[in-house]
């Protein structure tokens, strides 16, 4: 700890900004008894930058492709198209770690990207190339709980598995994810979905504090009365501001539910939908339902909170339909149970994944209907290997008015309507190494089917219009626009905080791929 607070504050006292020539960068350096690479370049060169994170860090923390480490350190992430090579992996802990980092990245001008659990589906987004450096923040997975037990605090390296059975014995929960194997960071920018959203909201309107780390090297905390602004801002402006390195969030006891999980045919899947309609419209506020739908049979996931002695009336625009297997039996039990039991086994995808989304009102069953149809045809198309998947992911009025009314409110721009956030995603097995090459196997052709699909329910959509701008962060595809979907007071509410907090645009110009506000204006 001795070391890296020297060093940082040795970087602070030389500039104030991030030098724009690699003598001034040079001499930054050298005030930390460090000599330069012989007739290499020292701005934006990833491999010098290693060299002086290796130096400043203390040890096992950076890790180069000579490394024992680096290889299961890239393979972390979810989809294999997102395993880029990266000059090094930098593994900082604590926040004054990744202060230090954050600052030398900028000094030397140098790409980087950001991890917390990389489940990310975009290439590039949580990860980086030989041109960059990651900075996986896996180490940063502290967990504690207040004395009355309403606040968690959860470092972004965390994956919700650990979350919950911190938890458990408390006998709270917290808005996580619904599979476990997700990382804590990007769920909760990203909005996050957890079992019950429709009844208690968006898991990033349960957090009341924000730790960030400004590009700077400035360590912050976000709260609704402490730089309110940022806090605002980081309820859907992502990480363009700095890295987050603490949530505080709210804890809440609905851990007893009822659940069940059943099966359908293809048949008798657009009965499940219309079904799905009838229920959105009138829907309990303690229930939920999840779909999701492959070209084999279609999955419905049942729960509802508190524990009951029979199958609840909220369900009822379901019960006539044939039921083709029942994977769980109506069950009581913890919500730990249930996330354990419908969390994946595979902390990686075996193969490629590839996602995206939008989002329509739900008036009647004729348009999730027309999307199931859809969706078939675009499933046929598909090369061998490939699984495509539909989750038309239900959101009811109680979310909206459970996000304007939470700690501030949010910055998403959300419609209090029924309606649907359409998740069209694909896994198949890639049968090239992807860290060969990047048109690996069919990806131009899966990827491309994913998104002409959407593009034709959403051209679909607009006619009738039942088309909402909103798209859900977690699920967006690296084309897509989720930014300019909150609407443009929103987008530039978001321009101003970044601008403010990060004045360089280190975040906007280093980062490999992200949403980023400067892009989206």
């Amino acid at each position: 700890m001795v070391r890296v607070t020297f060093i940082l504050a040795t970087l602070l006292a030389i500039t104030t900004a991030a030098p724009t020539t690699s003598q001034s960068a040079a001499a930054a350096l050298s005030s930390l008894g460090l000599s330069l690479p012989n007739d290499e370049p020292l701005i934006g060169n990833p491999g010098y930058t290693c060299e002086i994170l290796n130096y400043a860090l203390s040890k096992n923390t950076t890790f180069t492709v000579n490394s024992p480490y680096y290889d299961p350190l890239i393979d972390e992430v979810w989809s294999q198209n997102c395993r880029l090579s990266a000059s090094c992996v930098v593994t900082p802990e604590p926040a004054e770690e990744v202060s230090l980092v954050l600052k030398v990245l900028g000094i030397l001008e140098t790409k980087f990207a950001i991890r917390s659990g990389g489940h990310n589906t975009n290439p590039g987004f949580s990860s980086v190339g030989s041109d960059g450096v990651l900075t996986a923040l896996e180490k940063l997975n502290a967990l504690s709980i207040s004395a009355d037990h309403r606040t968690l605090t959860v470092g972004p390296g965390n994956r919700w598995q650990a979350v919950y059975e911190y938890l458990e014995p408390y006998h709270v929960t917290v808005l996580g994810g619904r599979e476990i194997v997700v990382g804590v960071g990007g769920f909760l920018l990203g909005g996050g979905l957890s079992i019950f959203y429709n009844t208690h909201g968006l898991a990033i309107d349960s957090v009341t504090r924000f730790q960030v780390v400004l590009p700077d090297g400035r360590i912050v905390d976000a709260t609704q009365s402490e730089n309110a602004d940022l806090y605002k801002g980081l309820k859907g402006g992502l990480n363009n501001f700095g890295i987050v390195v603490e949530y505080d969030l709210t804890t809440n006891t609905a851990t007893d539910i009822y659940y069940e999980i059943k099966t359908y045919t293809i048949a008798d899947t657009p009965s499940v939908l219309s079904a799905y309609a009838t229920y959105l419209l009138d829907a309990d506020v303690n229930s939920n339902i999840q779909i999701q739908i492959n070209s084999n049979y279609t999955l419905v996931f049942y729960s509802y909170l508190g524990h009951v002695s029979s199958t609840p009336t909220a369900f009822d625009p379901f019960l006539d339909i044939p039921v083709a297997s029942t994977l769980v039996p109506p069950t009581n039990g913890s919500l730990s149970n249930v996330l354990f039991t419908l969390g994946a086994e595979r902390q990686t995808s075996p193969g490629i994944s590839y996602s995206g989304t939008f989002t329509f009102a739900v008036t009647s069953p004729d348009f999730l209907q027309s999307t199931y149809t859809a969706y078939l045809e675009a499933a046929a198309s598909m090369p061998a290997g490939a699984d495509l998947f539909y989750a038309p992911q239900g959101i009811i009025p109680n979310l909206v008015a459970k996000a304007e009314s939470q700690n501030g409110g949010n910055l998403l721009g959300l419609e209090a309507t029924p309606q649907v956030w359409a998740n069209i995603f694909v896994e198949f097995q890639s049968h090239q190494s992807v860290k060969q090459s990047a048109e690996f196997g069919s990806l131009p052709l899966v990827t491309g089917i994913v998104d002409s699909l959407l593009a034709d329910l959403a051209s679909s959509a607009g006619p009738q219009e039942i088309l909402l701008p909103y798209i859900f962060v977690n699920d967006a595809g690296p084309a897509q626009e989720p930014l300019q979907s909150f609407g443009e007071e929103n987008l530039s509410f978001i321009d101003a905080v970044a601008k403010k907090y990060d004045p360089d645009g280190v975040m906007q110009k280093l980062q490999n791929e992200a949403y980023f506000v400067s892009k989206a204006l």
